[in-house]
């Protein structure tokens, strides 16, 4: 589900300097290790600089990954961490299982009939972090109702603080930390553990915060949580989305390499941009997914292919079975293009 910049900007709520200093307190890390540490909100990048400052100070040999969607925080973040990619998490291509932990903090707001939170938990949690791996997780404690499910079935070993007086009132602010599970069958007394603990989460929701303890509780040598070296390299973290600064490099630096391939296109009309044969004789989704991977050549000499996903939204009308009422219902699926880029236009392949 994409986030639209404005929508981003207005739900940006960085974490206070002086709460992220008591989350810290609760994680510890082996001296000597290397680990990764994954922030797919990162803001202007200084709640990730202060976690993996921490890590150094505690003897980890930690390296930082941010993702931020507004291209000017996310130069600003460029400047204090180690790799940030400037756009949605969705347009990006990150290696799987290669993070001992991740900072999550979303936009705190509804879209599409979902809170944004659970979006963000459900599509970065289930591939991303390694098994073992740490979770911290900060929402406004209304909303542990609608991600109790998804905590509940991936993660152990869940604790919930909430922010100190100073800044709960605020935004009703919770910290989750939590372990992520391996992927497999659960056994019996997994599955137990997952009902309670959904049950619980959910009752957290209603109870207001003195149901929680606040971070600045004193039992810090008996509730931490120490992260994990990381079971493998990070080979892949890009951002897959073109901008025009990109297109115009692409075709100022051409290599010509579309002589390797010009016996496969034919009759190639930019001006109409109606009379264009497909590079080869597949689908439009199979050319754009090759060519968005790499696998087919995208530089074309006089122009450049971009093969581009879109979300397509449909409305459609069907039965509530629990109502029995028909209701508007709205679905989204992806949809494959190739664009062209040329001096003589922008063109689809539709």
């Amino acid at each position: 589900m994409a986030r639209l910049e404005s929508e981003a900007k207005g739900g940006f709520y960085p974490t206070p300097v002086d709460e992220m200093e008591l989350i810290l307190k609760r994680l510890s890390c082996t001296a000597g290790q290397a680990i990764t540490l994954l922030d797919p909100c990162c803001g202007k990048g200084a709640a990730l600089k202060q976690w993996q400052d921490d890590m150094k100070a505690k003897g980890a040999n930690p390296t930082s990954y941010g993702i931020e969607i507004e291209k000017s925080r996310g130069t600003q973040a460029e400047s204090i961490i180690d790799h940030v990619i400037k756009c949605g998490y969705e347009e990006a291509k990150i290696s799987h299982d290669a993070f001992s932990a991740m900072y999550l903090n979303p936009p705190f707001m509804q879209m599409n009939g979902e809170r944004m939170e659970t979006t963000f938990l459900r599509d970065l949690t289930g591939d991303y972090l390694q098994a073992g791996g740490i979770l911290i997780f900060n929402l406004p404690q209304y909303v542990l109702k609608d991600v109790a499910k998804i905590l509940a079935s991936r993660f152990v070993d869940i604790k919930v603080y909430r922010f100190t007086d100073a800044n709960y009132d605020s935004y009703k602010q919770v910290i989750v930390y939590a372990v992520r599970r391996r992927k497999g069958i659960r056994s019996e007394k997994e599955r137990r553990y997952q009902q309670s603990i959904e049950k619980e989460l959910h009752n957290y929701s209603f109870l207001g915060k003195n149901a929680l303890p606040s971070l600045d509780v004193a039992d810090l040598d008996t509730n931490f949580y120490t992260i994990p070296k990381n079971e493998k390299p990070v080979v892949l973290f890009q951002s897959m989305k073109v901008e025009e600064d990109d297109i115009l490099q692409s075709l100022q630096t051409s290599n010509r390499f579309y002589e390797k391939v010009e016996d496969k296109i034919k009759d190639l009309n930019i001006t109409t941009g109606k009379k264009i044969n497909p590079a080869m004789p597949l689908k439009i989704a199979h050319i754009a997914t090759a060519i968005a991977s790499g696998t087919l050549p995208e530089d074309m000499g006089d122009h450049l292919l971009v093969g581009v996903s879109k979300r397509v939204q449909e409305q459609k009308m069907q039965i509530n079975p629990k109502s029995g009422k028909e209701e508007e219902v709205t679905t989204f699926k992806s949809k494959s293009i190739v664009r062209i880029f040329s001096d003589k236009g922008i063109f689809n392949l539709k």
